[in-house]
């Protein structure tokens, strides 16, 4: 492995390479990990040389205004930071699996998956996947308290308090144009929002429970709407409300060009679940969020209606998945498990590709681009090369700051960065 140093003429003679800088030439670096998958004794208490650091499944990252990065150590439970030195340390989690409805005051994650500032740029608002609430961290204090959730993996409480509210795998977070706190609950299919009052509602989506049919599930018939199960669950069925409605929600796909209350989308459930589903605002307050087993990337305008942006829809109930389309209309493009997204100061809208393995991009004008990592090929190379011949491994988590994205390059639990337009 190539040694990393201080560049001096000193480094040049024992062999040593200077610092990847992706302002050289355009490069892409990897700026955090090793490359090897886990986490070094000790670190919780003392900084780590951050290309020495080990991480486990990285998801998500958040630039500080003084340059340093936040990172969501997803297998390890923990809220991370590189310093401005170079350094990796530890801010929060204890790598301990916690924060339950059993355990419901202490600082451990589960799984965290997406983080974002509040208002105050002093806090980390944190979609706590596994532990199906939404907590926030002090960067000041260090505290962890909880602002939405249970802890019940389920679905329950809108026109309520959020904080009694059920989420059931609750993956991305945003603040609309109102400051408003929006929730893409990622289990229950439907995204919700937490009001400045406290009480939560849903916004999008709908979570139906669909009944049998012959062969196995089926939706609910042609001209038949599902009903509302009983007792304020926000579940919907077409079948028995005995039988069905303590099932979980069915992903599913509909409702483009009509009212996001009524839009069904196809996230990831379950045991064997990834996390999936991020969701961002552009400039004009439009909804942007990614539709992950349907392989797809929607928007809800202002108004209230959805649009397709990217992806092919489903074509008999098969979503359509694969690579394909760069250099033409997003819409017609295929794309395979699409995650997370950023906007470019410029309007461009950049996605994690997942299983596709790269990063691609959509112009303001609708047509799509590769902009890092070889399709369909992953790995771990391409570090001082051009991003388009770098490799990726199932890279979820992504974030644009100061014309640079920064990748969770999370099956090579490193964080990698390259320039952009």
């Amino acid at each position: 492995m190539t040694r990393i140093c201080i560049f001096t003429l000193c480094a040049l003679a024992l062999g040593c390479e200077p610092p990847c800088d992706p302002s050289e030439g355009g490069a892409i670096c990897t700026i955090v990990g090793s490359g090897d998958n886990g986490y070094d004794r000790g670190a919780d208490t003392t900084p780590i040389p951050a290309l020495e650091a080990r991480m486990s499944l990285p998801q998500d990252i958040l630039a500080r205004p003084d340059g340093s990065l936040l990172i969501l150590d997803w297998n390890n439970h923990r809220l991370r930071e590189l310093t401005t030195e170079g350094d990796l340390r530890w801010i929060a989690g204890r790598g301990e699996l916690g924060g339950s409805l059993d355990d419901p005051a202490n600082g451990d994650f589960n799984h965290p998956t997406n983080i974002v500032f509040d208002e105050t740029g002093d806090r980390v608002i944190m979609a706590a996947w596994h532990n199906s609430k939404i907590r926030i961290v002090d960067l000041t204090t260090g505290a962890v308290t909880d602002s939405c959730g249970d802890g019940r993996r389920a679905y329950f409480g809108d026109g309520g308090p959020a904080i009694t509210a059920s989420l059931d795998l609750p993956s991305s977070i945003a603040l609309d144009p109102s400051g408003n706190l929006v929730i893409l609950d990622q289990a229950n299919q439907v995204i919700r929002r937490i009001d400045g009052a406290g009480n939560i509602d849903r916004i999008a989506g709908r979570c139906v429970i669909d009944a049998p049919a012959p062969g196995g599930p089926g939706a609910c018939a042609d001209g038949v709407e599902p009903v509302a199960c009983p007792g304020g669950s926000g579940k919907f069925t077409c079948g028995d409300p005995a039988e069905w409605c303590s099932r979980p929600c069915t992903p599913g796909y509909g409702g483009d060009e009509g009212p996001a209350l009524e839009l069904r989308m196809g996230q990831p459930f379950g045991q064997s679940a990834t996390p999936a589903g991020r969701i961002i605002y552009d400039a004009e307050g439009s909804l942007y969020f990614a539709d992950t087993s349907n392989h797809l990337i929607r928007r809800i305008d202002p108004s209230g209606v959805v649009h397709r942006v990217a992806g092919q829809p489903p074509v008999g109930g098969v979503a359509q998945n694969g690579y394909s389309g760069d250099g033409g209309p997003a819409s017609e493009a295929l794309l395979n498990y699409p995650v997370d997204l950023a906007f470019g100061d410029d309007g461009t809208l950049y996605f994690s590709d997942v299983r596709n393995h790269c990063i691609r991009a959509i112009r303001s004008d609708g047509i799509i681009e590769r902009v890092a990592g070889t399709c369909g090929e992953s790995g771990y190379d391409g570090d001082r090369g051009p991003p388009l011949e770098a490799h990726f491994n199932l890279p979820f988590g992504i974030h644009w700051a100061a014309h640079r994205l920064y990748v969770a390059d999370t099956g090579n639990s490193v964080i990698r960065v390259f320039e952009t337009p």
